[in-house]
């Protein structure tokens, strides 16, 4: 980014993180309020005035332009409340209503305003019924609910339009700009489909809960079906397999030494990767036993009133032990603020040095940051593998992680164990993650059959 020229008035920029405006003044940053608001504008114009930008008679002309503006701004509409239990429901309860009410009741269920699966599914549901939006809720049926499943299957989804390839260094000269690529229509892939549909079923089974739509509305859409493999022209994805151990090796030399603890971490206890990143150091339990016992407060099915519980065994509380030195309980056990680069030795003259991190990272880990850590390091051991001629590294993500430990202790253990570990309540989720192990199988059959 370009310095800002001497003398002219800076302006406000956005901070993506607080969502707040901010402006370089002084020679500093200044918060000034949320992002776009009157009062971020109001407080904006006094530190121009403070710092000689405007004249001070300006400033009361500024603050009437600003008032103004925000009197033009609409609020937003009141939402919809549940009638009293001794109130009839309207008749005319339109779809669009019904979807707005459901939104609001979903909104304290979200994990301190955050997205989670089952909200995304009921805004992608609420999204696919917008043309439906003023048809009374009493009339939706199995046809209504056919055309809005047909409509997401045959609607591509818009890809980000992708920046064009970089042409070389900068020079002087003009250089030809290469044309923009255009954005890629995809489909939709079944399951999404079928998660969003179930969505919809979901909103009806509440909104019947609270007499607001006939009984057997929710009961004619489970007559539907979800769809099935080759049932339609929806976009069929591949399963998800687990990492192979030889390519985790070959990516571990490649990652930070906080990120590649971490990674670890998750290959050894099987937990979700979210699980690992919230970790703090007051939620371990049982540090006097041999097994010591993590129990998250935040976790997928914590807004069910289920309690998570994992177990560290001894290769991933050798990892926890190494990190224990000077943190406190509400510290998080793995951070992006200790984590340094690895530098290696160049022909073996230089000794082995670690580059500081960031000032700008934050506490913890997201699951955008650590994806985005193993990218990276795959990208930079395939570059290292082509100088030497060796075959490149298949790109994972840290969720197949998962996959591998529960697989690795179902074949050990059984599925009541990789059941247990993974924290599900039925064991047809356990089959997903870790199916019946093959080789089981041909054993037996090659004794008895």
């Amino acid at each position: 980014m370009g310095r800002r020229v001497r003398g002219v008035m800076p302006q406000v920029r956005l901070h993506k993180r607080s969502g707040n405006g901010r402006v370089f003044v002084g020679g500093r940053d200044v918060y000034v309020g949320r992002y776009g608001s009157p009062e971020a504008q109001a407080r904006y114009l006094e530190l121009m005035v403070e710092h000689g930008y405007l004249p001070a008679a300006a400033a009361p002309v500024a603050a009437v332009a600003v008032a103004c503006s925000a009197a033009s701004i609409q609020p937003p509409p009141p939402p919809m409340e549940l009638p009293p239990a001794h109130e009839a429901v309207p008749a005319g309860l339109t779809l669009g209503e019904l979807c707005r009410m459901y939104l609001v009741h979903l909104e304290p269920l979200r994990p301190k305003g955050k997205t989670c699966s089952r909200w995304n599914r009921a805004l992608a549901a609420v999204r696919a019924m917008r043309p439906l939006a003023t048809m009374p809720a009493a009339k939706f049926g199995t046809r209504a609910f056919l055309d809005v499943r047909q409509r997401l299957v045959a609607t591509p989804r818009q890809l980000q339009e992708k920046k064009p390839p970089k042409v070389g260094k900068r020079s002087r000269r003009a250089k030809v700009e290469p044309p923009a690529l255009p954005p890629v229509p995809v489909l939709l892939s079944r399951r999404w489909v079928n998660d969003v549909m179930q969505a919809v079923r979901a909103m009806f089974d509440w909104a019947v809960l609270h007499e607001l739509v006939p009984d057997d509305r929710a009961a004619a859409l489970r007559v539907v079906k979800p769809l099935k493999p080759g049932e339609s022209t929806a976009r069929e994805t591949p399963r998800r397999k687990p990492v192979k151990r030889a390519v985790l090796q070959a990516t571990l030399p490649y990652l930070t030494a906080e990120v590649a603890d971490l990674v670890l971490f998750i290959r050894w206890t099987g937990c979700r990767p979210s699980e690992a990143m919230g970790m703090r150091w007051g939620r371990i339990r049982d540090r006097e036993k041999p097994v010591w016992r993590y129990v998250p407060k935040h976790h997928k099915t914590a807004h069910r009133g289920k309690q998570r519980h994992i177990a560290i065994g001894p290769k991933a509380r050798v990892i926890i032990d190494a990190r224990a030195a000077g943190c406190g309980p509400r510290d998080y056990v793995f951070s992006p603020a200790r984590s340094v680069r690895r530098v290696e030795p160049m022909d073996g003259v230089l000794p082995m040095r670690q580059a500081k991190a960031s000032p700008h990272v934050g506490e913890r880990f997201t699951k955008d940051s650590l994806r985005i850590a193993v990218r990276r390091a795959v990208a930079r051991a395939n570059k290292a593998r082509a100088k030497v001629g060796e075959a490149p590294l298949p790109y994972w993500t840290p969720y197949q992680l998962r996959y591998l430990r529960l697989r690795e202790i179902r074949k050990a253990a059984g599925l009541e164990a990789a059941q247990a570990t993974a924290g599900h309540s039925e064991a047809a989720m356990t089959d997903h993650y870790a199916p019946a192990n093959w080789g089981r199988a041909a054993r037996a059959a090659l004794a008895t059959g």
